[in-house]
Order: C-alpha cells, then sequence, then structure tokens
C-alpha cells in the first residue's frame, strides 16, 4: 500500500479511537450527573422518575429527529454530516437511558460499567491490530456477561429468566463467530493474518465462561476474573508489541 494512504489510514484509525473516546467520557458524565440526582432521597426519586426523567426521554428523542433530518439534509459536507451522527447519537443515547431508568434505576449502575467498556473497545479498534482488536472484544464482552450474570442470576432475581437467556444467546453468537473463523470467512473479513489462535483461545474462554455461569453464580464470578487476566496479558502484550 502506498505510503500515503497509509498515513491516511493511521489519521483514519485515530481519528475513530479519538471519537470513541470523546464519545465514552461524555456518556460517562451524563450518567453521573443523573445517577447523581435520580438516586437520592426518596421525594427526589419520586421527582425524577415521574417528571425529570420522562421531560429527558423527550429532549433525547426530539435530538435524534433533529439529527436524523440534518444528516438527511447534508449529502455533500462530510462534516456538517458528522455533526448530524453526534447529534443523533446524543439524542439515542440520552432517550435511551432515561428509558431504562424510568423502568429500573438500577440500570444506571449498570450502564456505569459498560459505557467505558464499550469506549475502550472503540479505542482498541482504533490504535490495535485487528487481532488483538478481536480477541479483546471477546474477551470484554464475556467479562461485562459475567459481571452482569453475577448480579442478576440469583435465586430470586427479577432478571433470571431474562439473563439466562441473553446467556443461551451469547453462547450461539460465539459458536456462530467460531463457525466463521473456522471456515475462515471471518479471518478473510477481517484481515486477521495466519495466526488466529488467540482469538480460538479468547472464544473458547469465554464461552466456557458464559456456559460455567448457568450453572452457578460464583462460577460466573471466577469466570469474570479468569476472562480479565486473559484480557490484561493480551492488552499488555500488544501494547510492548507495538511500543
Amino acid at each position: 500500500m502506498p505510503k500515503h494512504q497509509k498515513s491516511g489510514t493511521a489519521r483514519a484509525s485515530e481519528t475513530f479511537a479519538m471519537h470513541a473516546l470523546l464519545c465514552g467520557c461524555a456518556a460517562e458524565i451524563f450518567l453521573f450527573v443523573v445517577r447523581r440526582h435520580a438516586a437520592g432521597a426518596a421525594g427526589q426519586m419520586i421527582l425524577w422518575h415521574e417528571r425529570y426523567l420522562p421531560i429527558l426521554a423527550g429532549i433525547g428523542a426530539a435530538i435524534l429527529a433533529l439529527g436524523a433530518i440534518w444528516t438527511g439534509l447534508q449529502r455533500g459536507d462530510q462534516f456538517k454530516r458528522m455533526v448530524g451522527l453526534y447529534l443523533c447519537g446524543t439524542g439515542l443515547f440520552v432517550a435511551l437511558v432515561s428509558l431504562l431508568s424510568i423502568w429500573d434505576l438500577t440500570f444506571l449502575d449498570r450502564l456505569l460499567v459498560l459505557v467505558p467498556s464499550a469506549a475502550f473497545l472503540g479505542i482498541v479498534w482504533g490504535l490495535y491490530d485487528r487481532l488483538c482488536a478481536a480477541c479483546m472484544t471477546v474477551l470484554v464482552v464475556g467479562i461485562m456477561a459475567m459481571w452482569l450474570f453475577s448480579r442478576t442470576m440469583q435465586p430470586f432475581s427479577p432478571y433470571l429468566t431474562l439473563s439466562r437467556a441473553l446467556a443461551v444467546a451469547l453462547l450461539a453468537a460465539l459458536a456462530g463467530v467460531l463457525y466463521l473463523l473456522w471456515n475462515g470467512t471471518l479471518k478473510k473479513f477481517l484481515s486477521l493474518g495466519e495466526n488466529t489462535l488467540p482469538l480460538y483461545v479468547s472464544l473458547a474462554l469465554t464461552f466456557s465462561g458464559i456456559l460455567s455461569s448457568l450453572v452457578s453464580v460464583a462460577a460466573a464470578s471466577c469466570a469474570m476474573w479468569t476472562l480479565s487476566l486473559a484480557a490484561f496479558g493480551l492488552f499488555v502484550y500488544y501494547t510492548v508489541k507495538q511500543i
């Protein structure tokens, strides 16, 4: 590939990573503010649940609609289209967070962990090797799943059935990814290169962890730490490799 194309690709990757970082920080600040005010005293919680959160949901929907219209009108200007996409993403996020908080305020605590994890994956996909990014995605999804299941698969949890259904769906998705990797489709699509053993290991660890969560909550916690150590080791290895 010519040198100018390589530098252009590198700049695009760095820009993507920067967008992921900025969006993650902005989303986390919004979650902290809502969490701080919506989970206060009983009267304050009722006020937020009945008034402020529905207002925020309406504002988010309005921003989403405005962003969609703006993006549709800007056909030739890339910067203005980017502004419109940011508006769409902001509106969708605000509306979803508000609606989920109205349904169950504890979703804010989970989103406070899930949002920075998603931002971290965006940075990894922008700055690191494709194989590293694919492995980290599989491991981080497994870690987040284990973290959720360790809290929602308790015997009397209202989300027990939903969590088990999600675990089965994740197992099916991982099996599908493994099949695509085995027949070469995923390797060609992501340009992973010849050595895909780390991805096989990541898929096997994540699959085993999710499967163990269906057996016991304690197993889910142990699997979460195992996947965390594997992700940390992989991240350190590729960071040192790219220096």
